[in-house]
């Protein structure tokens, strides 16, 4: 069977640049951040080492064990992550052509070895293997906005809720964007 991801080293589209994941490991954007949510106003991201006084105990980075918001567990721990807008951005034009908006936005990354295949498929399989067991059905889209072939997109629908999950391999890491959509022209957020 063909990987879901081919190769980690192929050109990313402008939307979500190679280094985006990766700076947002270098400047502590994971640790103890919880999941952005469009309701929220931004947090202010946790000081790096650098900024931290010296002799200070260093905290290990927050990792995630699934989804707060879809209730689905990964098949290993993830680090969550903040939005300054790209990621939604990214998102919103993808169910722009569905007729859809991000109502609620989650996202999350794992880095991986430059060339660890096998973990990244049991991170990417194992996942949603889990989203299947948890009720969802799930169909691969391909929206015209995304072009990089590595990208997977799948809509979600569980219990009259459909859910954006955008899959994303970088160089040294992957990338796990998902969103609650509602109807364009709907006025208020789906009920949780």
């Amino acid at each position: 069977m063909r990987s879901p991801f081919r190769s980690l080293l192929s050109a990313l589209t402008p939307a979500i640049p190679a280094g985006l994941f990766a700076a947002a490991l270098a400047a502590g954007w994971c640790a103890a951040v919880g999941p952005a949510h469009a309701e929220e106003p931004p947090k202010q991201a946790p000081k790096t080492a650098a900024q931290a006084k010296p002799g200070a105990k260093q905290k290990a980075a927050k990792v995630m064990l699934g989804s707060p918001m879809t209730k689905v567990r990964f098949s290993e721990p993830a680090y969550p992550l903040t939005d300054d807008g790209t990621y939604r951005s990214f998102m919103d034009k993808i169910l722009e052509e569905y007729g859809r908006r991000c109502v609620r936005q989650e996202q999350f990354g794992w880095e991986v070895a430059k060339d660890d295949q096998e973990r990244l498929d049991y991170i990417f399989q194992g996942t949603m293997t889990n989203y299947g067991r948890m009720g969802y059905l799930l169909g691969e889209i391909h929206p015209k906005s995304v072009t990089d072939p590595e990208t997977i997109a799948f809509l979600g629908d569980r219990d009259k809720e459909r859910y954006l999950l955008v899959w994303t391999p970088l160089e040294s890491s992957v990338l796990f964007m998902m969103c609650d959509t509602a109807n364009k022209d709907a006025k208020t957020a789906p009920k949780k």
